[in-house]
């Protein structure tokens, strides 16, 4: 980009007005005509104009130093060395490297092919670089700023540490820029064995390459994970049809398992989370801010607890958990323990962790399960995180760096599975420790729990959790939640707690003669509504049989009551009237008390009441308007009699007469 004309350090004028913007082409022409930039070549026909760097004003020639590097610094060969990166898998390569016969690299060339890979990589960055530059709109001739880079490798290469022979990067790549793109494609395609030489041997790691390299990958990536022999035997099946070279098995197996390879392969072998685990990205997460109820996270998996089942299966180990902890302290705040992990579960566990904490989270995380990402769980998640600046989204299952499965797997181990009815993770694990001693527990099977003396025992176990001292810090986990400051902290108001753990029904159901049976998570429930004096509120009846109600339903208290809301015309809803419970009758003398006899006598009477309510307002009706059964006869008799000869002035006086006579 820099050039030197008439010995003077110079840069093509439209650098300015056009790649850096620092000035419109008219000021540009200004500042040339009133001596504050010296143009000292003019462009056109194929030139371009020249602006001497030392007469730029210096705000301009700082900005061209920052996009294009200083001219004037001759530490080049410093700048490049700076930025050549260590490369552990090349200096395994070449430390392991053997040919056929057996023999390794001097470590002379292990030197000079460790310094190729180095430069050659960061020849590559350098290249990429430009071109984003071009694209940016930067006029770089990609030639001459290669042959610049050259000169710099070849300084490299020849330079010697202070007071010594020694050559700290003792390459022998081409000066030849052409030559070295070369070098660099070559050795993009084949990897580091393309850079030792050919008279060391025509080595098997030279010969997997192409799709011969493809080709041993995509077998051994195979789901059935064959093994080495076998891919060896039919890989020398194959090669007789396809010309490929001869391979031993441990010319396979060696390349194989290069860190590049393994990085293909291991994926498709092991799976997603096995590969995260070797090869995924890690972030590190600061954390030095964090603070009690800064940050929530939510998870739920099975209670790996045998314990004696309500039915006829006996033992049995199929428990849900869904706990949340405060991730900062580490303390388990809300959980919900049952058979099943729905969104009703994960409302408990939320409603738990706001009654506890009586706080607003800034972050709240969860997995991708069904039961998290539905509307309902979406709503109440933008409710629950902090209206000034809260956030809440799913972190990506079995990743590095999910606090949540971290704090899980701790709990697990240090907590749950330390109790005697603890099936640890499973039969088919392959450490002994992590496998449950079936015969101990089958011995002692009488001894097992039910599913409420479980609980119980999970609240003792999440008592002792939290009152355990902190990983990182002197005191409890609970004293952390409790003392350490919330330099920002906002409180769950009593009338946002009381509506936020509320969900209503997507479709409105039919209040029939029997209640409302809304379906929720796939259950069937059955609702009344009742008086005061819990007894059938027969003005509601009376007003609302067979209107349609959305329901408002707290899912912790589906055995409490509901909220019905009716939809208006203009499409907003009102509150009408709670539900409770559908009361059940005893039909069956023998197994009823005198209690449900009285009650069931009660609600047998709703039938009476209601039907002598309606004959009381048919009757007040009829009086009212005089519609009667009884005016509807005489009426018709009069017709009849009379022949339909009475004049309608007569008809009208006689029935104003019969009507006063009613009155």
């Amino acid at each position: 980009m820099y050039e030197t004309y008439q010995n003077r350090l110079a840069i093509p004028a439209a650098i300015l007005y056009d790649d850096l913007n620092l000035l419109t082409y008219t000021n540009y022409k200004q500042y040339c005509y009133t001596g504050k930039i010296k143009k000292i070549r003019t462009g056109g026909n194929g030139r371009q104009a020249l602006i001497e760097f030392a007469s730029l004003p210096q705000m301009f020639r700082e900005a061209v130093k920052n996009a294009f590097g200083d001219p004037y610094s001759q530490d080049d060969v410093k700048r490049f060395t700076d930025r050549l990166e260590n490369n552990v898998e090349a200096s395994r390569f070449f430390e392991d490297y053997t040919d056929d016969d057996g023999r390794g690299l001097l470590p002379e060339r292990i030197s000079q092919y460790y310094a190729e890979a180095q430069i050659l990589e960061l020849y590559d960055k350098l290249v990429y670089d430009i071109k984003v530059k071009q694209h940016n709109g930067m006029r770089i001739k990609m030639g001459p700023a290669k042959k610049e880079i050259c000169e710099v490798i070849q300084k490299v290469g020849s330079m010697t540490r202070p007071n010594s022979t020694i050559r700290p990067y003792p390459h022998n790549l081409p000066k030849n820029y052409r030559a070295l793109d070369n070098k660099l494609k070559k050795y993009k395609e084949e990897g580091f064995g393309s850079l030792i030489h050919s008279a060391i041997g025509n080595t098997n790691s030279q010969k997997i390459k192409g799709e011969v390299a493809e080709w041993i990958l995509a077998f051994y990536m195979l789901p059935n994970k064959p093994v080495i022999p076998v891919l060896h035997t039919e890989y020398m099946r194959e090669r007789t049809s396809r010309g490929w070279p001869v391979l031993s098995e441990s010319a396979i197996s060696k390349w194989l398992s290069q860190p590049k390879q393994e990085k293909v392969w291991h994926l498709s072998r092991h799976g997603l989370a096995s590969w995260r685990n070797k090869f995924g990205h890690k972030l590190k997460r600061d954390k030095s801010l964090w603070f009690p109820n800064c940050y929530w996270a939510i998870d739920g998996t099975k209670l790996d607890w045998v314990h004696f089942k309500d039915d006829s299966n006996g033992m049995g180990a199929n428990i849900k958990i869904d706990v949340v902890f405060d991730v900062h302290s580490e303390k388990i705040i809300g959980y919900s323990f049952s058979e099943s992990e729905t969104h009703a579960d994960h409302f408990t566990a939320l409603k738990m962790a706001a009654n506890n904490t009586g706080r607003h989270p800034y972050l709240l995380t969860y997995d991708g399960q069904s039961g998290h990402t539905t509307s309902v769980m979406q709503e109440l998640y933008d409710n629950l995180v902090a209206r000034d600046g809260g956030t809440h989204y799913k972190h990506a299952a079995r990743q590095h760096g999910s606090p949540v499965e971290q704090l899980f797997s701790r709990f697990q181990q240090q907590v749950l599975n330390t109790k005697w009815f603890s099936d640890k993770q499973g039969v088919r694990t392959k450490k002994p420790d992590s496998r449950p001693n079936i015969d101990f527990i089958t011995e002692y099977k009488h001894l097992l729990r039910k599913l409420p003396n479980l609980q119980a025992a999970f609240e003792q176990c999440v008592d002792e959790w939290n009152n355990a001292k902190h990983p990182k810090f002197p005191e409890s986990r609970n004293d952390v939640a409790e003392n350490h400051p919330q330099p920002y902290s906002e409180e769950i108001s009593m009338g946002r707690m009381m509506e936020m753990f509320w969900v209503t029904t997507k479709e409105a159901r039919n209040y029939d003669t029997d209640g409302i049976k809304p379906i929720i998570s796939g259950t069937q429930y059955h609702f009344e509504v009742y008086d005061v004096d819990g007894e059938v509120d027969i003005d509601f009846r009376d007003r609302y049989t067979h209107c349609k109600f959305f329901v408002q339903y707290d899912p912790s208290q589906m055995d409490n009551y509901v909220r019905l809301h009716l939809e208006l015309p203009n499409g907003n809803r009102q509150f009408i009237a709670d539900a409770q419970p559908k009361r059940m009758t005893e039909t069956i003398p023998f197994l009823s008390t005198p209690e449900k006899t009285a009650r069931m006598r009660k609600d047998l009477k709703v039938r009476e009441t209601e039907l002598e309510r309606t004959r009381k307002r048919i009757r007040e009706i009829q009086n009212n308007t005089g519609i009667t059964p009884e005016a509807l006869i005489e009426q018709q008799e009069l017709e009849i009699k009379m022949g339909g000869s009475l004049p309608k002035e007569r008809r009208s006086e006689i029935e104003a007469l019969d009507f006063l006579n009613r009155m």
